[in-house]
């Protein structure tokens, strides 16, 4: 087995090559040689590295650990130099192998060889790396911000400055200290760290002097030397400083600068009591600002890094004393930075200072709690930042030594998830074991530690930096956030839908490192592919159980096609949202019925939909769209309530039809039995998301859940026009376009005026919004028993119109029998907004009244498979996995274990076992391509492919015809395979394997992620 490496152009991509053996070996080590690639392209040692992993033998395990294989507390994490190594009989080498692709490498697969050097004999190792054409910005220039402590000048002015002499041996400001801080600069630009943490005050220390009256004249030119590093490495993005209000809680004081002899001349740093006069050796300290923080500003002008510049006040805060102090300091500070950046680390949900910040900055237990105020910062225009120290533990994802890598890795996923741009620890190199002095230098390698303190480790020979997997994991982590950043701009349900299967929530995500690689895999492939956003209709009568769905509170059951959540405590947001889904501009409808609600609340309780929320189990990061139990319909979003409104003719207890259509801002929402609105609101704080049914306070029945794109149903959200329209009795123009394509007596569909008894023309119209690619249009007769087909006309049209001046006739129909089912009408084609059906010939009710009546019409275009039944030869259905039919058109088209697998067949023991997959159409439908979408789950791309298969065509299911054949086809990589020929009317599309290929156990399969027609 070799190594398979997928990267974005500036992307650095690893894997491990382990080394064991019976025996003792000695010169362990691995060899890199040069990747060539595409037209003479190549990637050479210089962008190579192999390193060893040391194994550190005394972890403290805290957090959600991973534990060793022999439940030790043995970890690796510091990777070395490729020094030969001697390794012990029955012990595991483990060498770090990372590639780096330059911004500027030809996109296209590069192969060559690692080698594994021994005294045992050499071993080569086949390596392929797939270079994508999509590129990852370099550090200074990046999305996300990363703002990781480190040590140099300042910030505690004793373990922060002791760190590097009493690790390297030298002296603050000697050569040796900036050779270290050089390394350091190159080592945050390598690592994505673009946040610099840089004391002004204190690097200003050098040079700057204080006259008898107490005037300072300030020397920047250490700070400027100090910042240059990481500007002339490339790390330097925005600059932090740090903490500038200190001392306990109870009492805080300020960073001064004070004479060193008390009288004038050179300085030192001194902590003094906040907005007062001076005393002792301290200044008048709001004088020291008022000549500090314009100097500051001045310089920072001259250098061009103002805008650049973040201020922090205070640290962890908590007391009333501390928003005084903070108050006070960005009182004065505002008046010379009018358009301040500003950051607080947070340990709870301290506000007393939050009008002055322009970041907020949770410890990640903290946000998860309070969702809806962080939620409400970010809405109001603040930056979301998560921080991270030697809390959370338990489940949170953290960058303990003990975690899984995972953990640090999937930190910034999470932050995309809800919105946040930003991360921040404060021990990227605190190298000491504790905090008290004289702040010996701690044994890195081998002391007891967490890592907590630091994630590098100190190369002392060098004066320069030992990288860690943890390190790489973040560095990982944060390229990822690059390419979710891009693909959102363009495919946002994919971005979303790719985030949410890693990561539901602060305490519940993947820990398998296969998955995440496959999913960074999968953001390469979306980024690469022509192919649109990914469009995932979805509908479930629960009589499945409830394996399409997530929920971590309350009582969720299914009986029959009932879901019932059956805790009605006053816990608010009982949510199950549909797993591996993502929605922008949506249609969500379910029925509803709340059975019991808690005496804390009543009859204000509530059951609803979630729509486009962030993370799927909560409530507060996207729209709660929920009926109280007393009529009232409200739109709730972030703890406020958007908007409210009674639903006409609600009783306590009934049933009840719930729907919401969200398209851009526009959030509409449907309830009870009338056929307008109930609410329609603007609102852009949420545009991708979930979507769930949810509780509060209640427990409630759920019923026909249905989430429908509207770009494939954009009747839903058209405007719609008739010749007459009768508006009663469960009749309305609206309930032609409301996505219940069965009648209801609250919902019956459309009905021209009944009052005529000759016959007439009638037309009814809907407006799309925009043009779009259509090839068929479905109508939907009345289906109220007895009455089902009435009103259907006999004679009738079916036009279409770019401008809704100029129509162009798609279908004619004369004669046309009474139906009982959909009826779908094909074309070639075409680009339009509007569509219209035109009845000349109609036929009459009962009482001998023309009418023409529909219960739905949806034009449609684009991939005519998705959400229609699919149907197999034989299927292994397993949930839990993943495996099921149903996934063949459920718009995913991506695989991933344990979330969305596809669709697999039974396993046979021979190559020769038929198995076939088939869709159902709806109705005749003129098409002209079959898309296969293998497996796509690292490493098992392409798995499961038929080697020789066919795809047929029937329009009615029984009759077949042979439109591709396929031999010999060699095993797929990711995306959608396009299969075309003559364009042909039929129905059902059947692709059947007649060669099967082997997994790795040497089963034979056919499995597919998706089937698309158009």
């Amino acid at each position: 087995m070799g190594i398979g490496l997928f990267a974005a152009r500036n992307d650095f991509e690893a894997a491990q090559v382990l080394v064991r053996a019976g025996v003792g070996q000695v010169g362990v080590s691995v060899t890199a040689g040069v990747l060539s690639g595409p037209g003479g392209a190549s990637i050479g040692v210089g962008d190579i590295s192999t390193r060893y992993e040391y194994s550190h033998p005394n972890i403290q395990k805290v957090g959600n650990v991973q534990n060793p294989p022999d439940g030790g507390n043995a970890y690796y994490d510091a990777l070395m130099d490729n020094s030969p190594q001697v390794v012990a009989a029955n012990t595991t080498f483990a060498s770090y192998y990372e590639v780096h692709v330059p911004a500027g490498q030809a996109p296209g697969v590069y192969t060559g060889i690692a080698t594994v050097n021994s005294s045992l004999g050499n071993v080569v190792v086949p390596v392929t790396v797939t270079v994508y054409g999509a590129t990852i910005p370099p550090t200074s220039q990046a999305t996300f911000k990363m703002n990781n402590w480190f040590t140099s000048a300042g910030w505690d002015y004793e373990g922060t400055e002791a760190a590097i002499p009493n690790e390297y041996g030298v002296q603050m400001y000697d050569a040796n200290w900036w050779t270290v801080e050089a390394n350091i600069a190159a080592n945050m630009a390598r690592h994505r760290n673009n946040v610099i943490y840089a004391d002004a005050e204190a690097l200003a220390i050098p040079g700057t002097v204080v006259d008898a009256s107490g005037h300072y004249t300030f020397d920047w030119s250490t700070f400027d030397r100090f910042v240059n590093l990481f500007v002339s490495a490339g790390a330097m993005q925005y600059i932090y400083t740090p903490t500038l209000v200190e001392g306990p809680a109870s009492a805080p004081q300020v960073d001064t600068l004070v004479p060193v002899n008390g009288v004038s001349g050179a300085v030192k740093h001194v902590l003094c009591q906040p907005n007062s006069g001076a005393a002792g050796v301290c200044p008048d300290t709001s004088g020291w600002l008022n000549q500090f923080f314009p100097a500051l500003k001045a310089h920072l002008d001259a250098k061009g890094w103002t805008s650049n510049f973040y201020m922090s006040a205070l640290d962890e805060p908590t007391t009333s004393q501390q928003v005084s102090a903070a108050n006070w300091f960005y009182t004065i500070y505002e008046k010379y930075f009018p358009s301040p950046r500003t950051n607080e680390a947070q340990q709870t949900t301290f506000t007393g200072d939050s009008a002055h910040l322009t970041t907020q900055t949770p410890v990640t237990s903290v946000y998860d709690s309070n969702v809806a105020l962080y939620q409400n910062f970010r809405i109001g225009g603040k930056d979301l930042w998560l921080y991270t120290c030697i809390v959370p533990q338990g489940q949170y994802m953290n960058r303990f030594t003990s975690n899984y890598l995972d953990e640090t890795r999937l930190l910034p996923w999470l932050t995309w998830k809800i919105g946040g741009d930003g991360y921040l620890h404060w021990g990227w190199n605190y190298w000491h074991d504790g905090f008290d002095p004289p702040y010996p230098a701690a044994d890195t390698f081998n002391t007891a530690q967490t890592g907590d303190h630091w994630i590098v480790y100190p190369n002392k020979g060098a004066y320069d930096i030992y990288d860690s997997l943890r390190s790489e994991a973040q560095t990982a982590g944060l390229q990822d956030f690059e390419l979710l950043h891009q693909l959102a701009a363009i495919k946002p349900a994919a971005a979303r839908m790719l985030a949410d299967t890693l990561v539901t929530n602060p305490t519940t995500y993947d820990t398998s490192g296969w998955d995440v690689e496959g999913r960074h895999k999968q953001l390469l492939d979306e980024l690469a592919a022509a192919s649109g956003d990914l469009a995932m209709p979805f509908a479930d009568d629960f009589s499945g159980g409830d394996h399409f769905w997530t929920h971590t509170k309350g009582t969720w059951t299914t009986s029959g096609a009932e879901y019932t959540q059956s805790d009605a405590s006053a816990n608010w947001g009982y949510v199950s949202y549909v797993r591996g889904h993502s929605y922008g501009d949506v249609s969500a409808s379910v029925d509803l019925q709340i059975t019991g609600v808690n005496a804390n609340g009543g009859s204000t309780n509530w059951a609803g939909l979630m729509v486009r929320s962030m993370n799927g189990t909560d409530l507060d990061s996207g729209y709660l769209v929920a009926q109280r139990d007393n009529g009232q319909l409200f739109v709730y979003r972030a703890g406020k309530t958007l908007a409210s409104a009674t639903v006409p003719g609600y009783v306590s207890g009934q049933r009840t039809h719930l729907r919401v259509v969200a398209r851009g801002s526009t959030l509409t929402v449907y309830s009870g039995t009338g056929q307008a609105p109930v609410l329609t609101l603007n609102d852009s704080a949420f545009t991708a998301g979930d979507v769930g049914v949810v509780t509060g306070g209640a427990s409630a029945n759920f019923w026909n859940a249905r989430v429908e794109p509207t770009s494939l149903d954009p009747a839903e959200t058209a405007t719609i026009t008739a010749s007459t329209s009768y508006e009663g009795d469960g009749w309305g123009i609206r309930a032609a376009v409301d996505g219940q394509r069965a009648s209801t007596s609250s919902a019956v569909g459309w009905s021209s005026l009944g009052n005529y008894t000759s016959n007439h023309s009638e037309w009814v119209q809907l407006d799309l919004g925009s043009a779009r690619s259509l090839d068929r249009v479905d109508l939907y007769p009345r289906s109220d028993g007895a009455n089902a087909g009435q009103g259907f006309p006999i004679d009738f049209t079916i036009q279409t119109s770019v401008d809704g001046a100029s129509w162009t006739t798609v279908s004619t129909q004369t004669g046309y029998p009474k139906p009982t089912s959909v009826q779908t009408f094909p074309f070639a084609a075409v680009n339009a907004r509007y569509v219209k059906v035109v009845g000349t010939n109609l036929s009459t009710d009962p009482l001998g009244h023309y009418h023409m009546q529909f219960a739905e019409i949806e034009p449609l275009g684009g991939d005519l498979a998705l959400g229609r039944p699919a149907t197999t030869s034989s299927s292994v259905e397993y949930p839990n996995e993943g495996w099921l039919t149903a996934n063949l058109t459920n718009g995913a088209h991506h695989t991933d274990l344990w979330s969305s697998s596809g669709w697999s067949s039974a396993g046979s023991s021979t190559a020769g076992s038929t198995q076939w997959a088939r869709v159902d159409l709806g109705g005749p439908s003129r098409i002209s391509q079959v898309t296969l979408y293998p497996r796509d789950d690292a490493p098992n791309t392409g798995l499961g492919f038929p080697s020789a298969f066919t795809i047929q065509v029937s329009a009615d299911g029984t009759n077949w015809t042979t439109v591709v054949s396929q031999s010999s086809y060699p095993r797929p990589g990711a995306g959608g395979i396009a299969f075309g020929f003559g364009a042909t009317t039929a129905r059902y599309v059947k692709v059947t394997g007649t060669v099967l290929t082997a997994d790795q156990f040497g089963t034979y399969y056919m499995q597919l992620a998706g089937i698309g027609v158009a």
